[in-house]
């Protein structure tokens, strides 16, 4: 009686084992792509922060035209990161985001993850203004967005936030 009741525990403990190894397989590619992403942004938030505080904006602000070496030649506001799929659109799963409102760097804007509205230019007041030269302070969100390869066609996402200083 006593073998008969050990091996009903070994065998219960065996499937709860077997099932949390199953589990956690499952889990490794998802693990594995967060991790990816969030790689990805710690080395976007470096290169925006080994620029000359002067031309952030113009390097990753998306609009060619201003890029400081001339129409194109700026790394702008997407990239691609090797080992995710980009979302339906195919557009490159990274992204640089600014406070932009209307084509305007906006002290305005509603962005509770940034931080915004907030006074950009130090000057003590939240205005409705155009901020790309007077800045003092930038709320930066890098964004990854993917599909992951093992769960299908749900797309995950990854954001860090950070200020840039112009000293």
């Amino acid at each position: 009686m006593e073998i008969v009741l050990v091996l009903a525990v070994v065998s219960v403990a065996s499937m709860i084992y077997a099932q949390t190894i199953a589990s956690s397989r499952r889990l490794d590619p998802i693990a594995e792509e967060t991790a990816i992403a969030a790689d990805a942004t710690r080395v976007a938030i470096e290169l925006i922060r080994a620029q000359p505080v002067g031309e952030i904006l113009a390097l990753f602000d998306g609009e060619p035209s201003n890029d400081p070496g001339g129409a194109g030649t700026a790394p702008g506001a997407t990239f691609v990161v090797a080992g995710l799929a980009p979302t339906p659109g195919g557009a490159p799963v990274g992204r640089i985001e600014f406070p932009f409102l209307d084509g305007r760097l906006a002290e305005d804007l509603e962005d509770e993850m940034l931080g915004m509205p907030r006074d950009l230019s130090g000057d003590g007041v939240v205005d409705a203004l155009d901020h790309r030269a007077d800045w003092v302070v930038l709320p930066v969100r890098v964004r990854i967005e993917w599909i992951p390869r093992a769960v299908g066609t749900t797309t995950r996402d990854f954001e860090i936030y950070t200020m840039i200083p112009r000293l």
